[in-house]
C-alpha cells in the first residue's frame, strides 16, 4: 500500500518531465529554412535564376538562399552566386597556366609559369572583389511554422576587364612578357581587349 504514492510521485514526475521537454522543443523549434519546393516557389523563380543570361564578354551565376531575416537572405545567396561564379573562373583561367606552360615550352616549375599563374590569381581575387549584383528578388514563402524570406541573386562579372588587367599586368613584367608575347593565347587576349575597347568607345 505505501508503494503506490511513491508510484504516483514517480509516473507524475516523468510526465512533467515530458511536458516539459515538449515545451522546450516547441519554443527552441525555428521555421524551416529549407522547404521542398513547391510549384508556386518554382513558377514565380526569376528568369534570369531558370536561365542565366547570354552577354558577349560577361560570366553569370544565380543563387537562392532563405531565412527569416530578408537582408540575410539575399546577403546568403549572394555569396553563393559568388562562390559559384569563383570556382568556374578559377577552373577556366587555370587552364589557361597550362596553355602557357604549352605555348611556351617551358615546364610546370619554370618561375615564368608560377609567375603568370600569381599573376592570375591577383586579377581574379580583384576581379572577384568587384563582382556586381545585377539582379536581385525576395519572395515571402510559408514555412512549417511561420513564413520566411527566399532571396534570389544574380551576380556578373566583367571578364572583359579581367583580361585588360591581365594583359596589362603581363606586359608590366617584362620577363613575362618577353615569354608570352609571341604566344597565340597572349595574342587572343589581347584582341579581346581591343574588342572591349572598341566596344566601350562605340557606347
Amino acid at each position: 500500500m505505501k508503494t503506490r504514492p511513491l508510484l504516483h510521485i514517480i509516473l507524475l514526475s516523468v510526465l512533467a518531465g515530458m511536458l516539459l521537454f515538449s515545451c522546450a522543443g516547441k519554443i527552441a523549434k525555428g521555421p524551416d529554412l529549407s522547404p521542398d519546393a513547391n510549384r508556386k516557389t518554382i513558377n514565380d523563380a526569376p528568369d534570369w535564376y531558370t536561365t542565366s543570361p547570354v552577354k558577349e564578354g560577361y560570366r553569370y551565376a544565380a543563387a537562392t538562399a532563405t531565412s527569416q531575416d530578408m537582408q540575410l537572405a539575399v546577403d546568403k545567396a549572394r555569396t553563393a552566386a559568388a562562390t559559384e561564379l569563383a570556382g568556374l573562373i578559377q577552373s577556366e583561367w587555370n587552364g589557361l597556366t597550362k596553355r602557357a606552360q604549352e605555348e611556351t615550352g617551358l615546364g610546370p616549375d619554370s618561375h615564368i609559369i608560377d609567375q603568370f599563374s600569381q599573376t592570375q590569381e591577383q586579377v581574379i581575387s580583384t576581379q572577384l572583389r568587384d563582382l556586381r549584383v545585377a539582379e536581385t528578388s525576395i519572395q515571402e514563402e510559408k514555412s512549417d511554422v511561420g513564413r520566411i524570406y527566399r532571396g534570389y541573386v544574380l551576380v556578373e562579372l566583367d571578364e572583359n576587364a579581367a583580361n585588360r588587367r591581365l594583359v596589362q599586368k603581363i606586359k608590366a613584367d617584362e620577363t613575362l612578357y618577353t615569354a608570352m608575347r609571341s604566344t597565340e593565347m597572349f595574342d587572343e587576349m589581347e584582341q579581346k581587349v581591343e574588342e572591349y575597347r572598341k566596344r566601350n568607345e562605340n557606347k
